[in-house]
């Protein structure tokens, strides 16, 4: 089983029950990553975060990093987690930094660092 490191973006082998502990953290990342209407079971699923690579690297860029993340993840909140909420910043030139904080059905709170590439 593997789970996927956010500073590499990649796949990282683990044993099995450290990969069942991480299942939302997962959903999140794949979520995140998948192509909004690539996926051929529910087009609805994935983002829209792929077509900003190319876009300029200009301010308004991080409400609409926010607004591309938050429309990828609200279909989480009623089924797999209570609440969610995404904050952005930028450290470095051409990446905008997401800092999701999911609270869990169990009341549960975790923040998932994660970063997308903006500006080519």
């Amino acid at each position: 089983m593997g789970t996927i490191n956010l500073e590499i973006k990649d796949y990282v082998l683990t044993s099995l029950d450290a990969a069942f502990n991480a299942d939302v953290v997962q959903s999140v990342c794949q979520r995140l990553n998948i192509h909004r209407g690539k996926y051929w079971a529910n087009p609805n699923l994935g983002s829209r975060l792929n077509t900003l690579r190319r876009s300029k690297d200009v301010p308004r860029m991080l409400q609409l990093v926010k607004q591309f993340a938050e429309e990828a993840l609200s279909d989480l909140v009623p089924s797999r987690l209570d609440s969610l909420s995404v904050t952005t910043s930028q450290s470095v030139v051409s990446r905008i930094d997401l800092e999701i904080e999911i609270v869990r059905l169990t009341g549960e709170t975790q923040k998932i660092p994660y970063f997308v590439a903006v500006g080519g």
